[in-house]
């Protein structure tokens, strides 16, 4: 999701929503990992989440950045229960976003983006800005790194860039030669060893 998209969905979401939103794009917890997400998992001395992920069944540690510590301080101080997110109504924890997610996608004019982007998201960014597929797959909580490797291609114009830097260095200028042109006396003898080597 590009940041434009993301000022609109934020725009058109409904307030506790938007928290939801930027708290995701913080962290890239999954739906599930939010909805049962507790005070007792908030360390806010150390800035860490311990999230429990019930898809794999494991606890992973993931550290709380500035705007993600907005929004649970924010919640904070309407705590109700155990659960950190919760209906301010009922005091129940939410168990599906999808419906208000997707009405403000639509009052947004956004098309093809799912709660799931928006961990996607979080996942990209990290990628662009240099942050290592192991780390990012930590973060995630992947039990692979083959499986976070999809977000490898988004730091492709980067890479782009930093190989242009290298055009700086050296003796950039180029002769063509044609096979024709080449002859066993422009071999170094190391080449030709190793040729002659590699026939016997």
């Amino acid at each position: 999701m590009s940041p434009e998209e993301e000022e609109r969905l934020l725009r058109n979401a409904a307030p506790y929503l938007q928290d939801l939103i930027r708290f995701d794009l913080n962290t890239g917890l999954r739906s599930g990992e939010i909805y049962i997400l507790r005070w007792s998992n908030v360390d806010f001395e150390r800035n860490i989440l311990n999230v429990f992920a019930p898809k794999t069944q494991k606890t992973r540690a993931v550290p709380i950045n500035s705007d993600a510590r907005k929004v649970l301080e924010a919640w904070a101080l309407g705590r109700k229960n155990e659960f950190v997110f919760c209906n301010f109504e009922t005091g129940r924890p939410f168990v599906d976003l999808k419906a208000g997610f997707a009405q403000a996608c639509r009052k947004a004019g956004i098309t093809g983006v799912t709660w799931k982007t928006l961990r996607h998201t979080f996942a990209s960014r990290l990628v662009s800005r240099g942050v290592d597929i192991v780390t990012v797959q930590q973060l995630l909580g992947h039990s692979s790194v083959t499986v976070t490797m999809r977000y490898a291609h988004t730091n492709l114009d980067s890479k782009h860039a930093g190989v242009a830097k290298l055009g700086a260095f050296g003796d950039t200028s180029v002769t063509a030669c044609t096979k024709t042109q080449q002859s066993k006396e422009a071999l170094s003898p190391n080449a030709v060893l190793s040729y002659n080597v590699a026939r016997t």
